[in-house]
């Protein structure tokens, strides 16, 4: 079940990863080259809740967990960071059934 809903959320991510290249091909000029960072659409969408999500994270759980690591990844094109975490999650499920099987 759990390795059923990884993949589901991988595919979402998957999608999102495409949906944001599709958007650096046809979409607006980016302001900080060509790709268009996670933190520019994310502001461009809700910028609200992007100012929340920093107040809550500066406040509640860490204030260096923000700077340095939170703004390095939004900073980052957006096919990138989405395009990896669907990776990464769509990896995970294979990697741990292979590494729990019987040699």
């Amino acid at each position: 079940m759990v390795r059923l809903l990884l993949i589901l959320i991988s595919s979402a991510f998957a999608l999102a990863a495409l949906g944001a290249g599709l958007y650096d091909l046809l979409g607006p000029p980016a302001r900080s080259g060509f790709f268009h960072t996670g933190g520019e659409i994310w502001f461009s969408l809700s910028p609200n809740s992007l100012n929340l999500m920093q107040a809550v994270t500066q406040r509640y759980v860490s204030p260096e967990l923000w700077d340095p690591t939170i703004v390095t990844i939004l900073k980052l094109p957006a096919i990138l960071s989405l395009g990896l975490l669907a990776a990464i999650l769509g990896a995970y499920p294979t990697i741990r059934a292979l590494s729990s099987r019987p040699s």
